[in-house]
């Protein structure tokens, strides 16, 4: 009995350990997601267990002026995986994108725009980094109007002038600025609309030719300050802030599982654990 409880406590604690940040082996395996970047083909529309995911490789679900369904601007902006969990009372999203934070245009710099998430339709807005709009990385804000958020870059080489409607997978043709919609926190957002911090995470890694340079980030976010204690319907987006690429996925009966529900699926891996051991000494003796 003694080693079941043993068991059962060393199984919420590794289970504590993966809601903490990404864990990657040498291989470019984002391990505690179960998670290996470009490993499906895009697009397609995941949902396994208790995660949801959006593949995106060398497509945007944008069709661009003379480009078609391809990030305009190629691997630079790509935006290749957007993945969406709850673990351990954590709201967790897994972007993954071929560059950075940041990458230089002519003579301007474009930016990773923040984590735009609809809970249940309230609007929240995840700071990604201070650059966008001088918000602290991680600040996490209540949104109430289109006044709460800036609209992609207006400067040489964004879409944020092109009135031109096109096709989309979000919706009817629109301009490409307002497929996308909210880029950024704006800076001037009232601070009582700030609600709580997420914790950030990221790493990049060479997968291998146009794929070098992969940038990979982790928001999470405690599932109390987003509502989702008890299940409900979350959508994720992240978009450049040329408005050269973008990927949303949406999370319907999401939250976070009941005690009664947790404590079965970890007694079952403690009893499997257990039941496994006692086969293996057998075996030996």
């Amino acid at each position: 009995m003694r080693s079941k409880l043993i068991l059962a406590s060393a199984v919420i604690l590794v289970l504590a350990a993966g809601a903490n940040g990404m864990v990657m082996d040498s291989a470019g395996n984002v391990t505690d997601w179960g998670v290996t970047p470009f490993s499906q083909p895009g697009p397609s529309y995941t949902h396994v267990g208790n995660m949801w995911s959006s593949i995106e490789n060398n497509y945007s679900p944008i069709s661009y002026p003379g480009v078609g369904y391809l990030p305009s601007g190629g691997e630079t902006y790509d935006l290749e995986e957007l993945h969406v969990r709850i673990v351990d009372n954590k709201v967790q999203m897994l972007l993954v994108g071929s560059t950075g934070l940041s990458s230089l245009y002519g003579n301007g710099t474009f930016y990773l725009g923040d984590l735009m998430l609809t809970v249940n339709g309230q609007r929240y807005g995840v700071v990604t980094q201070s650059a966008t709009q001088g918000l602290e990385a991680g600040a996490i804000y209540r949104l109430t109007g289109a006044g709460d958020v800036a609209g992609i870059q207006a400067q040489s080489g964004s879409y944020a002038g092109s009135l031109t409607p096109v096709h989309n997978d979000y919706g009817p043709d629109a301009a490409v600025q307002d497929i996308i919609g909210g880029w950024a926190v704006k800076g001037s957002i009232d601070p009582a609309q700030f609600i709580g911090s997420a914790t950030l995470a990221s790493t990049s890694f060479n997968y291998g030719g146009a794929e070098n340079g992969t940038f990979l980030m982790e928001y999470s976010i405690d599932a109390g300050l987003l509502g989702l204690m008890e299940p409900g319907v979350l959508q994720a987006q992240v978009s450049w802030g040329c408005g050269n690429d973008v990927i949303r996925t949406q999370a319907d009966n999401i939250g976070v599982p009941e005690p009664g529900t947790l404590a079965l699926l970890l007694g079952g891996a403690a009893m499997t654990y257990v039941t496994r051991k006692r086969r293996t000494i057998r075996v030996r003796k």
